[in-house]
């Protein structure tokens, strides 16, 4: 069923994208610079329906290496992020310690996570250990579902923790990158646990 959901759901965001892949290079290239202008100086929801419009045109920008043509400026507050030279908008992830800041543009690392200053470097790394256990739950094998006496309260309990910590990262950690970065996605949802966008409450 979760394979016919994501072929289904892979449907649907391809035929969100056709208005973009109608765009000419310049068009699109101008679009992305002026929506980039919009994002600049907050933290974002991966969910945001914004951010879900921009990270379509960036998947199609990046296939055409609209920034590597240089058709148009990405307002002056963003650098070049090293994995693909496309203007820099990291996305924090519960897998931060592991993969650094990912790249909206490439889905490649944005920024090694031995690169994000400190303090905030050791906050998102005690972040991450706090998840850890948490997101784990959705994971556990038959043989450790049976030493638990209630699994489904477990796996609730798991789900509240991952709203409280996701929504820790979108209200407090997300918005202190902003100090280095121009603009910073946060992850809103953990699959595994059904945690979705509308459970994480700021």
């Amino acid at each position: 069923m979760d394979d016919a959901y994501d072929s289904a759901l892979d449907k649907l965001w391809g035929e969100y994208s056709i208005v973009f892949r109608d765009f000419d290079d310049l068009s699109l290239a101008r679009w992305m610079a002026q929506t980039l202008g919009h994002l600049e100086g907050r933290a974002w929801r991966f969910s945001h329906p914004l951010l879900g419009a921009y990270r379509i045109a960036a998947q199609i920008a990046h296939d055409r290496q609209i920034w590597l043509k240089r058709l148009a400026n990405a307002p002056a507050a963003y650098p070049q992020a090293d994995c693909c030279r496309a203007p820099l908008m990291p996305l924090l992830t519960r897998d931060v310690a592991e993969s650094g800041l990912l790249c909206q543009h490439c889905s490649g690392v944005a920024i090694p996570f031995d690169d994000i200053p400190e303090p905030y470097r050791s906050k998102l790394r005690n972040w991450t250990k706090d998840y850890e256990p948490v997101h784990e739950v959705a994971h556990w094998e038959d043989h450790q579902r049976l030493v638990k006496p209630d699994c489904d309260r477990a796996f609730e309990e798991a789900a509240q923790g991952a709203e409280r910590l996701l929504g820790y990262a979108g209200s407090t950690l997300a918005p202190q990158l902003l100090e280095f970065y121009p603009a910073i996605v946060w992850e809103d949802q953990d699959e595994c646990l059904e945690v979705r966008p509308e459970d994480i409450n700021l």
